[in-house]
């Protein structure tokens, strides 16, 4: 049963809000954190469903507020929280608008103030008019269309902007074939910001030319710019191309892609990460746009209802798409380390053998997803686990 609202200030306060015209909400945005340590989030008409919580400092836009009620937007979530759980943003920025700015880098313009929102790439040195600063947000009137992008993506006109390549004589000349040692991005831009593609672990390409971690690669007539770090000089034989050997999973699977992020990127051993990966299988069968109950559950892990909202929130405030794997994973290794520490903590140190997938994989669902016929559920993605994905070559 969801839970209702009791405190009666704040109830008749929501009822008010719940009157607002549209218009007024918008005219009145100011940016403001959570300062306790989980906060409330409520529907915001009645019956004021507890929609899910915020964890202590996450960004929100305030569109409204009646005595101890306040109109909030997280990512493209609407609710309504208590006046006191909030502190206004100490970097919301005053700036004087109105004025020419330029782009110091390529960037992004987006159609609304969410990254998950469509875009358009910007040069360096291209030219918008300033409307209006929320924060890091910037909202700019560009070819006669407003759109977002980020405020510290602008600068003066005049002052120094970022290089669309680095000085061709800086880089050291190469040409040997490599290939990609973990899944990167590949830039158009040697300033390593703007257009990018993100390639597999194993992706052959020839490194032309470096300058420090800088690698300017080309495959067929396409040249880009990564990270040397994600290099390896091909046929050899890294430790990290040992590791990724022995991923059981097909190149180039969502199987794949998380089965290296828990053992690379968060370091649970097999075991552990098996377990993890049989509840995935169960919840989603390793789909990040599979939603379920009826639109209230979404991704890999099924978030549901306020958990659901927290993911939209987190990837939105660290510019991270969360439709997409890479957005739902960081925000996985989020709420195991801050929210589900003692799930964390278990997996870090379970036995990497068959018992030991069996035990993380009847864990992680009895305690981190807690699905319905909790009991039944944790031992049939035990046993897959333990039975099917642990001996998998």
């Amino acid at each position: 049963m969801m839970k209702r609202i009791r405190f009666p200030r704040l109830l008749a306060a929501l009822a008010v809000l719940a009157l607002l015209a549209p218009a007024a909400v918008a005219e009145s945005t100011v940016q403001a954190v959570v300062s306790v340590e989980s906060m409330n989030v409520y529907a915001p008409s009645a019956p004021y469903a507890l929609m899910g919580t915020l964890p202590k400092g996450t960004q929100v836009t305030v569109t409204a507020r009646s005595g101890d009620a306040v109109m909030i937007r997280c990512g493209d979530r609407t609710g309504v929280a208590r006046v006191s759980d909030l502190a206004r943003a100490a970097s919301e920025a005053q700036a004087e608008t109105g004025r020419t700015m330029v782009a110091n880098r390529d960037s992004r313009v987006y159609s609304k103030a969410s990254t998950s929102s469509r875009s358009t790439g910007i040069s360096a040195g291209e030219q918008v008019e300033l409307l209006a600063v929320n924060g890091s947000v910037a909202r700019v009137k560009r070819d006669g269309k407003v759109g977002y992008m980020a405020y510290s993506h602008l600068s003066e006109p005049g002052a120094q902007t970022q290089p669309a390549e680095a000085p061709a004589e800086a880089m050291t000349a190469v040409n040997v074939p490599a290939v990609t040692n973990q899944s990167a991005k590949v830039y158009a831009s040697a300033a390593m910001s703007g257009k990018s593609v993100r390639v597999d672990k194993g992706f052959s390409v020839t490194l032309v030319a470096v300058q420090g971690d800088l690698a300017k690669v080309q495959r067929g007539s396409a040249v880009g710019y990564m990270s040397l770090s994600a290099l390896s000089r091909a046929g050899e034989k890294s430790a990290d191309t040992a590791k990724a050997d022995a991923n059981p999973f097909a190149q180039g699977s969502n199987e794949r892609t998380i089965y290296a992020f828990l053992t690379g990127e968060i370091g649970y051993n097999r075991a552990a990460a098996m377990g993890v990966m049989a509840n995935i299988k169960y919840e989603s069968s390793y789909n990040p746009n599979c939603n379920g109950d009826g639109g209230t559950s979404y991704g890999i892990c099924q978030w549901h209802a306020g958990r659901k909202n927290n993911l939209i929130c987190y990837c939105d405030e660290y510019g991270l798409d969360y439709t997409t794997l890479e957005g739902q994973l960081q925000f996985l290794k989020y709420e195991l380390a801050s929210r589900y520490p003692a799930v964390h903590s278990y997996l870090k140190n379970v036995e990497n053998t068959a018992d030991g997938a069996y035990d993380a994989g009847y864990y992680f669902c009895f305690n981190f997803e807690a699905p319905a016929a909790r009991t039944s559920q944790s031992t049939k993605r035990a046993t897959y686990a333990m039975e099917t994905l642990f001996g998998m070559k």
